[in-house]
């Protein structure tokens, strides 16, 4: 009796009705094109097949006297057949959750099938074989190896959970819940049909499974930027780091139409509005979405038909829905993103389709555009990125969007060259290094000793920040600080030079050290915690506050003096003092440095080159330093290279002199010996007949 086949109505029935509502709810929702959206798809609609399909092998197992053999026969292989899939779509949906299935694991996928494969093949014999199942006297009985179906299911779910297991690091948000779920949810169903066989629950089984996978699904609506309608910079990187993960080829065109400020400014910021929501119209042309373009066609009537009385209005508009249609049956797709503002994209994995939306973009923007009865005529910023796997994620591409797309000149199109990519990879290399350089105190700070003209000793040292790749050496502070700023890491290099400086000045026992200069960022000096940070620092190492000179660069000071006033009161007023950095000759303004509490101006390596090509430069910078001396704030110069250099600086008696002739950067040990040495020397002024130690 246990031999023969049953499948009751009830169970598919209930499974059919839930899975009929995820799938209309799943499709009426914008979906990005990632792996596991994907994935899904083609699980809720096996899924739904298969409950249909199951519903119908209970009609003819039920009434099997009635059934034609062979159709019934039929029925029964197509449905087994797609109850077969589901076993190794749970182990592909396992994979696909830690971003593995890619074309270089394809044979690893191909030995996971093999199972399924057999059985499949068994399947499809049993009308010959009678193995799986076999019609006699007028009632279908399962076959000896019926069973099976159930061990690849167990063992389809036991491999699910061990992988996810092993790779349980690599699960993001409820991942790894929904693999573990799935797979008890297999193994309860084949346990309860082995105990009672008129209890076929494995259909509710896949309609609960196809729930928490649903679940686990990003929310199609954090991916849509609503003032557009176009999937956002989220979508964005998320779709990247799919086809990253895939190795898929991509194409980008990275886009933004410049005067949109202006037509908000005369026009108003619903006529700006509206301009995007046009533009974004235009882009979603590319897309495969049918309900996007549908909306598109929609959206073009209102927008672009508003003026009806307007014949020239009407038939711009009639054009641009036609082009719509020839582009929704002649172009490959492609997905448009608004990355921010007046900045959008489209990632396209054709070349093809690449070069078309080019020439689209171009012919479109050429042409005036109609806003609210408005001929408006936009300007399009474009860089395209040809094929390039220089980008290790999907948030590199919008990095590399904020470095190239400043930098082309508006209203051109520009191809972002193999040169610049690989400049643009460098650069998002070092981001991620100097990342982990900060994440694991590995960043190296050196220190350069200035010389007092006064008494002929080192007593002033600099605290500098140095930063070394391990595929390019010293990377310049030019180069990695404007990335640290851009990428919010300056005020972790400043709180680290910081402390260094004060384990410097903690460890200077047998030398006598003025003060520790150390170069503090804009953003951290304008911050209304950093004075408490600060005196927090200082404290914990139980460092005086007079022996840090936070040095910032003139630039800094003229454009964010108002952001940094009140912080600079505060702190010079418990002690701390201030050095304006990179002083140029007839920049300064040095009647406003007197109003403030800077004590030093350290004039910046340029005044060298000026002063040995111009005598009037020679004039500007002896009276500089005399106008700071008569205002009492101490004069440094920087980059003192040469002994010519040496001499006619000391001649004009600034009070200290920094720079390759006297001394390089050095670790702290070396810096404190080559102090301590220095200064046991009968100290004289330099120049030529001075008895200089140049270390390396």
């Amino acid at each position: 009796m246990n031999d023969i086949l049953i499948i009751s109505y009830a169970y598919p029935i209930c499974a059919m009705l839930s899975l009929l509502v995820l799938t209309l709810h799943f499709f009426s929702k914008r979906q990005i094109p990632v792996q596991r959206n994907q994935m899904f798809t083609a699980a809720i609609l096996f899924a739904c097949t298969d409950v249909i399909l199951e519903v119908f092998s209970a009609l003819v197992v039920n009434n099997s006297a009635s059934v034609p053999p062979v159709l019934g026969y039929v029925v029964l292989t197509i449905f087994y057949l797609m109850r077969l899939s589901f076993p190794l779509l749970m182990i592909f949906h396992s994979i696909s959750v830690t971003q593995s299935l890619k074309r270089r694991n394809l044979m690893s996928i191909v030995l996971m099938s093999i199972p399924t494969l057999i059985v499949g093949a068994i399947i499809l014999l049993t009308p010959l074989t009678h193995h799986f199942i076999y019609y006699e006297n007028d009632t279908y009985y399962k076959g000896e190896y019926f069973p099976l179906l159930a061990v690849l299911t167990i063992l389809s779910a036991l491999f699910s959970v061990l992988y996810a297991l092993a790779k349980k690091s690599a699960f993001q948000e409820r991942g790894f819940r929904v693999v573990a779920g799935i797979s008890l949810l297999a193994l309860g169903s084949v346990m309860a049909e082995a105990a009672w066989p008129r209890l076929n629950v494995s259909s509710i089984a896949i309609a609960t499974s196809m729930l928490l996978a649903y679940l686990s699904l990003k929310k199609p609506e954090s991916m849509i930027d609503h003032t557009t309608g176009l999937l956002n910079l989220d979508a964005l990187m998320t779709y990247m780091d799919e086809l990253i993960n895939r190795e898929a080829r991509y194409y980008v065109i990275v886009m933004k139409v410049e005067n949109i400020r202006r037509i908000n400014s005369i026009f108003g910021y619903t006529v700006g509005s509206l301009t995007l929501k046009n533009v974004a119209d235009f882009l979603s042309t590319f897309s495969p979405d049918v309900k996007e373009r549908s909306r598109l066609r929609k959206n073009l009537k209102v927008y672009e038909g508003a003026n009806g009385s307007d014949p020239k209005a009407k038939e711009k508009s009639e054009k641009t829905v036609g082009d719509a249609r020839r582009l929704e049956r002649t172009l490959p797709p492609a997905w448009a993103f608004r990355l921010m503002s007046n900045q959008f994209a489209v990632v396209s994995t054709s070349e093809e389709t690449h070069e078309k939306i080019l020439g689209l973009l171009h012919e479109r923007f050429e042409n005036p555009w109609y806003i609210r009865g408005l001929e408006l005529n936009l300007l399009l910023t474009v860089a395209e990125m040809p094929e390039t796997s220089s980008f290790a994620e999907g948030a590199d591409l919008y990095k590399a969007v904020e470095i190239v797309l400043p930098a082309v000149p508006k209203g051109d199109t520009v191809t972002v060259s193999d040169r610049e990519l690989a400049k643009i990879e460098r650069h998002l290399m070092l981001e991620t290094s100097l990342e982990k350089a900060l994440a694991e105190e590995t960043l190296d700070v050196r220190f350069q000793p200035i010389l007092s003209t006064a008494t002929g000793r080192y007593s002033k040292v600099e605290a500098l920040a140095r930063f070394t790749h391990d595929e390019w050496g010293d990377v310049p502070a030019s180069e990695f600080i404007p990335i640290a700023e851009k990428r919010g890491l300056v005020a972790q290099i400043d709180e680290f030079v910081l402390r260094k400086a004060c384990d410097f000045i903690k460890s200077a026992t047998d030398v006598e050290i003025e003060y520790v200069g150390v170069n503090i960022s804009i953003t951290e000096m304008a911050s209304s915690a950093f004075p408490k940070k600060v005196r927090s620092i200082l404290d914990e190492y139980g460092i005086p506050y007079r022996k840090i000179v936070f040095e910032i660069t003139e630039n800094a000071l003229m454009t964010s003096l108002i952001l940094m006033i009140e912080n600079l009161q505060e702190l010079s007023s418990v002690g701390f003092q201030f050095a304006v950095d990179n002083l140029s000759l007839g920049k300064g303004d040095i009647a406003k440095l007197a109003m403030l509490p800077f004590s030093i101006v350290k004039l910046d390596r340029s005044v060298l080159e000026e002063v040995e090509t111009s005598a009037r430069s020679r004039i500007l910078f002896e009276n500089t330093i005399d106008v700071l001396k008569k205002i009492e704030i101490q004069s440094v110069v920087v980059g003192c290279e040469t002994t010519v250099q040496s001499q006619w600086i000391s001649e004009c008696s600034p009070d200290g002199i920094q720079g390759f002739y006297y001394a390089r950067p050095m670790d702290k040990n070396g810096c404190l010996a080559f102090i301590q040495r220095n200064n046991a020397q009968t100290p004289k002024k330099p120049g030529r007949d001075n008895f200089i130690i140049v270390t390396e």
